[in-house]
């Protein structure tokens, strides 16, 4: 759920102030995830890059947003 609300923030003008953060890979990055997810399903995505980045990349792109300001 979270990659598909963290795509929500590159898509949508009210959010530009935190999509600003996010370099252009990492919003490629998320807008893939969430398409495999939500358009593929859950079978042709790599578990361990899913992994990865759920643990690692997402919580360090929250707290940089959290941060914001």
């Amino acid at each position: 759920m979270v990659i598909i609300r963290l795509a929500s923030l590159t898509e949508r003008s009210e959010f530009s102030p935190w999509a600003e953060l996010l370099s252009s890979q990492e919003i490629a990055a998320i807008r893939a995830t969430r398409n495999i997810a939500a358009h593929a399903g859950y079978a042709v995505m790599n578990d361990e890059l899913f992994w990865e980045a759920v643990t690692v990349s997402v919580p360090e792109i929250v707290e940089r947003l959290l941060n914001r300001g």
